[in-house]
């Protein structure tokens, strides 16, 4: 029994003296400091955390990061990505969290691995059942580089690239989120919250869907329910645009009827814009004449006068543009002029 309690004694001391000579050391500078890059895609973060070493004059791959073992891909800890939403990477899927991030060095290929224990010091190889994923890329020659670094590339709508790089060559991996179903579910959710007690928050939901052409039948609901909460020229000319989707034209027409006495100043200029992307030219132009004709006293008139001889020029009618763009000078400021002049003495030269 006293050996034990000495036993115990000797052991609280050890890890007194330990705890004591650990509080007596100061932070100073890492040789490999830390870093951290964050990329937003859709509503999704992908969050890489690593130290960045130096070639410092040494061969790294095929060197000191030899073909064929693991490597942490970076110093110090364990580097680390994060994923904000469930993702694929190189088109295998991985569910959203934080994983320990290593590679393995081949002769033309790099295995990646994500680990789901993260929190080493050094490389630890992960055990069977704490891998989940691993995927194949080729890596790419680059110029010289000193300092390992991690960035985001060729970002696209669905998909970026997150790449290491370092010394002579560059490590791609491809991930993608499901953005489309990320934001709709996002909506679901917020919908049920201080965003569901009004209209814009449902106009906006049923936006996103009429702009990227997908759940079209839960955006109409979204968009009734909008203009039920509160009925303006937004909602409506979204309602008009799913309507449009679904091939129900007369019925969209119908809707921005009702949506065009509505509109403000800019709402209808802008809407007029797009008629004119679209093509409908005469469209445009009765949209453009009739907020000329409403807002006579806006200080903006001389823009929306601007934007009816924008139209009528597009329509070939360069006599009623030429009226136009004369009356919108006699309205504009003087900074203006100069551009207005210039409309107007090309179209007189024509």
């Amino acid at each position: 029994m006293k050996k034990l309690k000495t036993k115990l004694v000797v052991s609280f001391l050890l890890i007194a003296m330990t705890y004591f000579t650990n509080a007596q050391n100061i932070s100073t500078p890492r040789v490999s400091q830390q870093a951290t890059i964050t990329q937003r895609l859709g509503l999704s973060d992908v969050t890489i955390v690593y130290h960045s070493p130096g070639v410092r004059g040494r061969q790294i791959f095929g060197g000191i990061v030899s073909t064929g073992n693991i490597w942490r891909a970076g110093a110090n800890e364990n580097t680390t990505i994060h994923f904000k939403h469930d993702a694929t990477v190189e088109g295998k899927k991985i569910a959203a969290g934080t994983y320990g991030l290593f590679m393995i060095p081949g002769e033309d290929e790099f295995q990646i691995l994500f680990s789901k224990y993260h929190q080493s010091w050094g490389t630890v190889s992960p055990a069977e059942d704490e891998l989940a994923l691993q995927v194949s890329v080729k890596p790419e020659a680059i110029p010289f580089q000193e300092w390992l670094s991690y960035d985001f590339t060729d970002r696209g709508s669905n998909s970026l690239t997150a790449v290491l790089q370092w010394e002579k060559l560059r490590i791609p991996f491809k991930i993608e989120f499901d953005v489309d179903k990320i934001v709709i579910d996002n909506a679901r959710a917020e919908l049920k919250g201080l965003a569901g007690f009004g209209w814009r928050g449902y106009m906006q939901a049923a936006n996103y869907c009429l702009q990227n052409d997908t759940n079209l039948e839960e955006a109409m609901t979204w968009i009734d329910q909008s203009i039920t909460n509160s009925k303006g020229f937004s909602n409506l000319q979204v309602k008009a645009g799913l309507l449009a989707k679904k091939g129900q034209v007369a019925e969209a027409m119908e809707i921005m009827e009702e949506a065009i006495p509505t509109g403000s100043p800019n709402q209808l200029n802008n809407y007029g814009y797009q008629l004119l992307g679209a093509g409908k030219t005469k469209e445009a132009i009765k949209v453009f004449t009739l907020n000329v004709e409403k807002n006579q006293d806006d200080p903006f008139i001389w823009g929306f006068i601007d934007s009816l001889g924008e139209a009528y020029l597009k329509d070939g009618n360069e006599k009623m543009a030429l009226k136009y763009y004369k009356l919108a000078k006699t309205k504009a400021p003087q900074n203006q002029h100069a551009y207005l002049d210039g409309v107007i003495t090309g179209i007189e030269k024509q």
